[in-house]
């Protein structure tokens, strides 16, 4: 990694600690769109140039005694826990998906924790994806209240997410399973069966949204489903 790359990344992230903490949600999440459609960061940086993605971090994390933790969580969500997984989990046509996403400044959240999973948070998926043979497509739902996602962070602004739940095929069940997935549509409206509740304020990061998502009967296709491997 070069020492120009580190400057051309501290020159665009330079005013960030002048927006300051106390700011509303969707301003913090409007300067990550600009970041990463105008940034010398690409989404596919953790596979090609780790370096990079290491580098970000830390020099975004200088920022963290001004400004508290919100907008750094906001970044690693975006490029690790939702790019960094299409990245791991998906397909070629999922990975070229991402060159939309950075193009458009559209962001992403990862939907795992559910709202009684407690400790199980990642062994108990209630969230089920059943499998539809007829229509070739997977039925997303949350069954009851239990199993809807739970303080999932960036989740108010998102417009994309990586969802795990359990695959169902013929009756059983086959296990936790991802997929990504829209969740508004170009109007910037929820889809259909999506709805999401801001889980409220915090004693710190409030420049960050963290939201309760849940999927009521969502029919996603095929081709949502990571299958790498």
């Amino acid at each position: 990694m070069s020492a120009e790359w580190e400057k051309e990344w501290l020159a665009s992230i330079a005013d960030i600690p002048s927006l300051g903490s106390d700011i509303h949600y969707t301003k913090s999440a409007d300067r990550l769109r600009k970041l990463m459609r105008e940034g010398p960061y690409s989404l596919t940086d953790l596979r090609d140039e780790p370096e990079r993605f290491f580098a970000a971090h830390r020099l975004l994390s200088r920022f963290a005694t001004q400004l508290g933790p919100g907008f750094g969580i906001r970044f690693t969500v975006q490029v690790n826990l939702f790019a960094g997984s299409i990245i791991a989990l998906g397909n070629p046509e999922q990975l070229q998906y991402l060159q939309e996403v950075q193009k458009k400044g559209l962001l992403g959240c990862f939907c795992l924790t559910e709202r009684l999973a407690g400790v199980n948070s990642g062994l108990v998926v209630n969230t089920t994806a059943t499998w539809d043979e007829s229509k070739q497509m997977f039925l997303l739902d949350c069954p009851d209240e239990g199993s809807a996602k739970n303080w999932i962070s960036q989740g108010l602004t998102a417009d994309v997410a990586v969802v795990v739940a359990t695959l169902i095929v013929k009756g059983k069940s086959k296990g936790p399973h991802a997929f990504v997935m829209k969740l508004r549509g170009d109007d910037g409206k929820l889809v259909e069966g999506v709805s999401t509740e801001d889980m409220g304020g915090k004693t710190i990061g409030n420049d960050l949204d963290n939201a309760r998502i849940r999927f009521s009967k969502v029919w996603l296709p095929k081709s949502t489903l990571f299958d790498r491997y």
